[in-house]
């Protein structure tokens, strides 16, 4: 009886290990649903922008800004929202922080691209600010964050302090996500920056926490893939089946072509041969 139960224990020990998922990643369809027409407007709050990704229209608006409570900076209010409470409970974990810029219009972003590209020139410019038409301010979704005073304000340094430290661990948490991570200036275009906070909402930001994707152009791509294999799936399912008709097959029974080899009643022809001698039948195919 011991053996027996310690048999059953460890097949079930072992269903348990490769019925559980790897942590930290999650399949494609864990991911939030999501309409593959949606991902591609401006308006949506799954936006992509980047420096191969232009805004369309280029100078588009968002047309519900509001202002972020106790600034002159204005966001989308949901965006607004998550900021606000995210900067009181950091405020009430002991990080003085404040948002230091919100939305940017076409105008602005254009201004202030051209102030960097006469003081460092074109590439590094490039680096560190997008060409108007191409920035996420614009879409009224991202915030820079800072301490009230410090001398790592806008600087990669924000991301060793507490402060700074606090927002890369709890900005999921309010749907936000650290846009512009270090060492992915490959794939996201720009360098490190752990002030830039970029809302996609609580679901969207956990999903993509687990999904193992290390930047939002990657986790973008799976929400892409993921909305186009639903879609397919949809489009399928309104297709009726047209059942076809087989053919009745013809039961060929007792019957033979000419020339298959097969002696039919026709091709019988009987010699009789009168007695004493036995009747002797041929049959001969034509």
């Amino acid at each position: 009886m011991r053996l027996a139960h310690a048999i059953t224990s460890s097949v079930i020990a072992g269903l348990l290990v490769f019925s559980t998922a790897a942590p930290g990643t999650a399949a494609p369809n864990d991911l939030p649903t999501v309409q593959a027409d949606e991902l591609g407007k401006a308006s949506s709050m799954l936006a992509l922008i980047n420096p191969s990704t232009k805004l369309s229209p280029e100078d588009y608006t968002p047309k519900d800004l509001v202002n972020v409570a106790g600034t002159s900076v204005t966001l989308r209010p949901e965006a607004a929202e998550a900021v606000e409470a995210l900067v009181a409970d950091a405020r009430k974990a002991g990080h003085s922080i404040k948002v230091l810029s919100a939305f940017r219009s076409y105008q602005r972003q254009s201004a202030l691209f051209n102030q960097y590209q006469s003081k460092y020139g074109t590439a590094y410019a490039e680096r560190i600010s997008a060409r108007p038409g191409t920035s996420e301010h614009q879409l009224g979704l991202a915030a820079d964050l800072g301490y009230t005073n410090s001398y790592a304000e806008l600087k990669e340094a924000f991301g060793q302090t507490p402060a700074g430290q606090w927002i890369a661990k709890h900005a999921v948490d309010y749907g936000l996500i650290i846009r512009y991570p270090v060492g992915m200036e490959s794939i996201t275009g720009y360098k490190y920056e752990p002030w830039h906070v970029r809302y996609i909402g609580e679901d969207q930001a956990k999903a993509m926490a687990a999904s193992g994707a290390k930047t939002y152009e990657e986790y973008y791509s799976m929400l892409k893939k993921q909305a186009q294999k639903e879609a397919k799936a949809t489009d399928k399912a309104k297709v009726p089946e047209v059942e076809q008709k087989k053919p009745e097959s013809k039961s060929t029974e007792g019957t033979a072509k000419p020339g298959s080899g097969v002696l039919q009643k026709d091709d019988l022809i009987v010699l009789r041969f009168l007695p004493p001698y036995r009747d002797w039948s041929f049959g001969f195919i034509p």
